[in-house]
């Protein structure tokens, strides 16, 4: 079974896209993550996690293993 999640995935699509979007205005991918997530009322650490997440479905970053 998916896991819930407290926040809808279109906040979420969105959240991801307005990083992607918007980082050439911030010093920094972590200091567009940091404005982005309290916009969007989300911590920075889930939205940098979605972040990367949505980066290793496209490609760009290789996915890590945890284990």
């Amino acid at each position: 079974m998916a896991k819930s999640s407290r926040h809808p995935r279109e906040l979420r699509e969105r959240a991801v896209a307005l990083v992607f979007e918007q980082v050439e205005l911030y010093s920094s991918q972590w200091d567009a993550i940091k404005s982005i997530s309290a916009k969007v009322d989300v911590s920075a650490e889930s939205l940098r996690r979605w972040v990367r997440q949505a980066e290793v479905d496209a490609g760009v970053r290789p996915k890590v293993d945890a284990s």
